[in-house]
């Protein structure tokens, strides 16, 4: 019979967070362990009776990190970079976005993670994890997080950029918005195609030339042109601020 894991998590931010929640309500058997609230000695200790020695650390000290803890070699190494490749320290990273709040156990089980090639399955990487998983080329592993980072988080600079001005300049709740969002959302998900609207959708030039005149002393003017420069690139819409 297969030995059950038991797993070391080391840090204690957003990412550290959750995995403990995830893991504890799969039941498996795990200690956490941070530089803020543990010793060293305890990180020795914590780490002989673990199987598994998940590094959910900054990208930056990873590396560092085991070299100082040689004793951490032996182990199964994982990390969830997104971007980061390294020897003898696999990376899974979850296509998830993690907040504040943790989630319960059908959203931890329903994250997909990504996996290199070459790697081991996920489930030697995180035996005891129901989770799909894929793998891609190494090589595009940066270009894969640089895909993340635009979709998830420069949405939420624009999504953030609305709500404040909803309140700070018409006064307004920002849940007002909150179904143009949902909507959004389901075309994105649903009709991913076709969810563009608005002037773009319509090539309406006189509206978008309106647009960049009221954002005249806004530095989101910029990125309206970027985003007519993109699709103008792509034959998706054609405009000339003349």
């Amino acid at each position: 019979m297969r030995q059950a894991p038991t797993y070391l998590v080391i840090g204690s931010g957003r990412m550290a967070r959750h995995f403990s929640n995830y893991l504890k309500l799969l039941n498996l058997s795990f200690k956490q362990w941070s530089r803020s609230k543990n010793s060293f000695e305890q990180l020795k200790e914590f780490s002989q009776n673990c199987s598994h020695v998940l590094l959910l650390i900054s990208d930056s000290a990873i590396e560092e990190f085991v070299e100082t803890h040689s004793w951490l070699a032996k182990k199964r190494l994982v990390h969830c970079s997104g971007s980061l490749v390294l020897k003898n320290i696999f990376g899974a990273h979850p296509l998830m976005s993690f907040g504040s709040q943790l989630y319960d156990l059908d959203t931890y089980k329903n994250i997909t993670f990504i996996l290199e090639d070459g790697s081991p399955s996920l489930a030697n990487l995180f035996p005891g994890l129901p989770n799909k998983s894929f793998k891609i080329p190494t090589k595009l592993k940066p270009f894969y997080h640089s895909l993340c980072v635009m979709s998830g988080n420069f949405t939420c600079l624009l999504w953030q950029k609305f709500f404040k001005e909803l309140q700070e300049t018409f006064n307004l709740p920002k849940e007002v918005a909150h179904l143009y969002l949902e909507q959004i959302t389901k075309n994105l998900k649903f009709q991913s195609k076709d969810a563009l609207t608005g002037p773009f959708s319509r090539n309406d030039k006189k509206t978008i030339a309106a647009n960049l005149k009221a954002l005249e002393d806004d530095p989101y003017q910029e990125v309206y042109q970027a985003f007519i420069k993109l699709l103008s690139s792509n034959n998706e819409v054609v405009y000339e601020n003349s």
